[in-house]
């Protein structure tokens, strides 16, 4: 066994791992961060290194695929799997069971965030995996077996997972890479083919034609197709129901209606406190363009109301506590009273241009400081900023409050105090039924202020509302948040004030807030926030923390909700039955609280059956097909390659029957059928089109020289042993060719061979009416 580089394909197998690489691009604007860059970049290079050398090797193609899935799955397994494995490289129970907790981890991000989503452990591990699959897909069939076009199916599946879950439009050069790096393979594989070739007069077969001077048939069909498949997509592509683009959870569906390029980038919510003209403003004039140093996770709040009249909120009453020129900090107790051992980050960005109105201010919330060259002065009711003059730019220092999601025990314990909050705990009277009926059901027993937000704001960003500019039909103008319960379909103002509506329900102070998404990243590093990033949420007074955010508004653009919001993410107090350890049912159940009973690895793999079984059944029912398919052609096949030999009777008809078996089979594994000739021209075609070693170069002239006394010779000089002979010389040649075949077209011979089409076509001749 020598090693031999250029059998390894080392340029193809590169290429290869760089397409992989290339549909993976997207996956950075769906995730916040990227720590499967690097493990996904080690393996995918391993899956190629593996490959190339044992094809290097001259391994079998088989055993090429499958030290590459087992060199693959040991990286995977040693990278997330390590601490489980027995004897540091044995599997055991405990390896199933963490990689199905990582599974699980990954499947509650898919379910509940929103883009840019956190890269937990689990989403790392489901990614890497899909990744190194991918890879291990690709480099099979592009490089091993030798059909680079065909691994444009898997690439094609890898990167219409991320670029059509972003939620907007495909940026060009996720497309433009992508489609680099295969064209480059299929080249490669062209450039080394032509290269190949031993003279001018060489010429190369693609199946059994030749590729310069083939039968124009199946270029006339394979004409026909295209051009039937573009026209089909186009009017697919019409026709098709499109679903709003979506990444983790509902999407945030953008309204058809007010895509005009004749827009503007001026709002109207700071006047109305009603974002619904701004959502459908589709203008690119920023509002706001601004730098960070950091990924802003919050909203720009401008400012927040507590009066809702039933039908809409009302702007608030503005009252100058504090007037500052050039730098203005508020007070600590204008925030809320956040307790000093809150967690906190601290970060700062710039505006470098702002088109908001005067008196507005659009910045994060809480902040620790606003410079501008503008007088300012700040609403300790609303903790909004108000200007007399324009400023164009300005500098804010803002807090990210427990970005980690714990909190210090005690927090959220306290209750408000009504009498001091007024409207803030004042719910909506006619859908009061509605609200405390739906609250009780998703709060249940909880008391802690935070955990009741949390199961609020949980079960609005569970997947059993849709957002959607368009409110469903039948909406009661008197009574919009019990049409909202009921229909479960709305956009932002309709989540923020059914969540506002709830947890006054439960005695909590609660407002709604009014602002900007984070925007969209510039090709120069800048954000830029338009109109259409109009955005409210609700904010509930929370004791230790003050006004506090939530985000039940699910969707693409909203972002994740605040960390300390999570579910089991945090720790709200000292209550014995609450603990940062245990993780707070979204749906609590009539059940007592106790200690649930510990399931064994079968039943929750039965688990997982029963859930997966209606993808299975349809999986099944298309390898049943496709098998059936496979079995038909095949069993055709068969039949036509033995039709002379089952109708022969004499020695001589057999030994023609031989002869065509041969022709046949050939046919099959891409060796061009000869001219109708003299058996002696018909050797020498074959000869010159397959590669036999000497002994089947034996054989096939001992079976030419028998057609020939078959055919020319008296008839006595044919005897039965002849056609002994004859079968013995057919399959010496026939297993000859085939083991110098790749392993993907000695497959393709026995599942799908040429002589069954020719077979089902002439039957099918046969019956149509002529």
């Amino acid at each position: 066994m020598r090693f031999n580089l250029d059998r390894g394909l080392w340029p193809e197998a590169l290429l290869a791992a760089l397409a992989t690489l290339t549909v993976a691009w997207p996956l950075t604007t769906l995730l916040r961060e990227s720590p499967w860059a690097g493990p996904a970049i080690l393996l995918i290079l391993t899956v190629a290194v593996v490959g190339s050398a044992l094809r290097s090797l001259d391994v079998n193609p088989t055993f090429v695929v499958l030290a590459q899935i087992v060199a693959a799955l040991a990286g995977v397994i040693g990278r997330y799997l390590g601490e489980t494995l027995r004897w540091v490289v044995v599997p055991g129970m405990e390896t199933l069971e963490q990689a199905r907790a990582l599974l699980q981890d990954a499947g509650t991000v898919l379910r509940e965030y929103a883009a840019p989503a956190p890269t937990t452990e689990g989403v790392e591990f489901l990614i890497v995996s899909v990744l190194v699959l991918t890879a291990i897909s690709v480099d099979s069939i592009a490089v091993t077996g030798r059909a680079p076009a065909t691994a444009g199916i898997p690439l094609a599946a890898a990167f219409l997972v991320s670029v059509s879950n972003t939620g907007t439009a495909m940026q060009p050069w996720f497309f433009a890479a992508a489609a680099l790096a295969w064209l480059l393979l299929v080249a490669q594989q062209g450039n080394r083919l032509v290269s190949g070739w031993s003279s001018a007069d060489r010429r190369e077969s693609v199946g059994s034609h030749d590729v310069s001077f083939g039968p124009t048939g199946h270029r006339r069909v394979a004409r026909i197709l295209a051009g039937t498949t573009v026209v089909a997509a186009l009017v697919l592509a019409s026709v098709a129901p499109h679903l709003p683009p979506t990444f983790l959870t509902d999407g945030l569906a953008r309204s058809d209606e007010g895509r005009s390029l004749g827009g503007t980038g001026s709002v109207s919510f700071t006047e109305t406190m009603d974002v619904t003209a701004d959502l459908a403003n589709q203008s690119d004039e920023p509002v706001i363009r601004y730098r960070a140093a950091a990924r802003l996770q919050q909203p720009l709040r401008v400012t927040a109301t507590t009066e809702f009249d039933g039908r809409r909120w009302l702007p608030p009453d503005y009252v100058a506590d504090l007037t500052q020129e050039g730098l203005l900090r508020p007070p600590r107790e204008g925030t809320g009273d956040i307790r000093p051992d809150v967690p906190f980050d601290v970060d700062q960005l710039s505006v470098l241009s702002n088109g908001l109105r005067v008196p507005h201010l659009a910045l994060p919330s809480p902040f620790e400081s606003v410079r501008a060259d503008v007088p300012m002065t700040y609403d300790t009711e609303t903790l909004a900023v108000r200007l007399e003059d324009p400023a164009n730019t300005y500098e804010v220092t803002y807090v990210d409050v427990a970005p980690r999601g714990s909190l210090p025990e005690g927090i959220g314990q306290a209750d408000a105090d009504p009498a001091a909050w007024g409207e803030a705990v004042a719910s909506d009277p006619a859908a009061e039924a509605a609200i405390a009926e739906l609250t009780e059901e998703v709060v249940g027993d909880a008391t802690n202020d935070v955990e009741v937000a949390s199961l609020i704001q949980a079960h609005f960003r569970s997947g059993l509302y849709n957002y959607d500019l368009q409110l469903a039909p039948g909406l009661d103008r008197n009574d919009p948040v019990t049409h909202f319960l009921q229909t479960r379909q709305g956009y932002c103002v309709q989540f923020a004030t059914a969540m506002v509506m709830m947890a006054r329900h439960e005695g909590i102070p609660a407002r709604m807030a009014v602002g900007f998404l984070p925007g969209e990243q510039q090709a120069n590093g800048s954000w830029s926030v338009v109109a259409s990033d109009a955005h409210t949420w609700p904010e509930l007074w929370i004791d230790g923390l003050g006004w506090t955010r939530f985000e039940p508004t699910p969707g693409v653009r909203t972002g994740p909700p605040p960390a300390y919001s999570q579910l089991g993410q945090n720790t709200f107090s000292a209550d014995p039955t609450i603990s940062g350890e245990e993780t707070p049912s979204a749906t609590p159940t009539q059940q007592p609280t106790g200690a649930q009973e510990s399931t064994s690895w079968w039943d929750n793999l039965l688990d997982a059956l029963r859930t997966a079984g209606p993808i299975l059944l349809r999986a099944l029912a298309f390898v049943l097909v496709l098998g059936l398919i496979t079995a038909v052609i095949a069993i055709a096949g068969r039949r036509h390659r033995e039709a002379v030999l089952r109708h022969a009777d004499t020695p001589q008809e057999r030994i023609e029957g031989q002869w065509e078996l041969l022709k046949r089979s050939l046919e099959d594994y891409g060796v061009d059928p000869p001219p109708d000739r003299s058996p002696r021209e018909m050797g020498e075609h074959y000869r010159s089109k397959a590669r036999l070693d000497r002994p089947s170069g034996e054989a096939l002239s001992r079976a030419t020289a028998t057609l020939e006394r078959a055919r020319y010779a008296a008839p006595e000089q044919t005897v039965a042993s002849d056609d002994a002979t004859m079968h013995r010389d057919v399959v010496t040649v026939l297993d000859n060719v085939t083991s110098e075949l790749p392993w993907n077209m000695r497959v393709s011979a026995k599942l799908f061979p040429r002589s069954g089409v020719h077979y089902i076509r002439s039957v099918v001749r046969r019956w149509l009416p002529r």
